[in-house]
């Protein structure tokens, strides 16, 4: 598996420890952090571009609070970040919604629990696992969430 991550300077640090800690289990990891300096903004759109193009099927994303990486990298089609904070929502990310970006905060996750939601994030399946909806159902909604993002994307385009 290939994943690729960045990281802004309030997420560098906890971006390094799951880095290690994916690199240690086998997983290649593509760091698109080049300095320590980069704007949390900037992080968003090179990292949203290359999930976006389809190069990669899943990504990590941090910055201090995790939410403005957040923010940017969902503006591109084809981007589902879920913003973090526990390992049972980065599970529910992946079994209700298909996320397929894990964004987390620098000053408010510790590196254990970060590396803990990397690993359910990478290994949940999209639809198993969620007692209160059907599979079907959930690819369903997925689905219907690729079409009106479709529409917003025309929507803006047009204004």
């Amino acid at each position: 598996m290939k994943v690729i991550m960045g990281a802004d300077p309030l997420g560098y640090d906890l971006k390094e420890a799951v880095k290690a800690h994916l690199v240690k289990q086998g997983i290649e990891v593509e760091d698109i952090t080049s300095t320590n300096d980069v704007d949390y903004f900037s992080v968003g759109e090179a990292l949203g571009k290359r999930i976006a193009t389809g190069e990669f099927t899943r990504g990590f994303i941090f910055c201090g609070t995790g939410m403005g990486v957040n923010i940017v990298v969902n503006k591109y089609q084809g981007v589902y970040s879920a913003l973090c904070e526990s390992i049972e929502t980065a599970r529910l990310s992946r079994v209700i919604n298909n996320a397929n970006v894990l964004a987390m905060g620098g000053i408010v996750m510790t590196p254990y629990m970060a590396n803990q939601m990397a690993d359910v994030f990478l290994n949940t399946p999209f639809s198993e696992g969620f007692s209160e909806a059907d599979p079907k159902f959930l690819k369903d909604a997925y689905k219907d969430v690729q079409t009106t993002e479709a529409k917003i994307t025309a929507f803006n385009t047009k204004h």
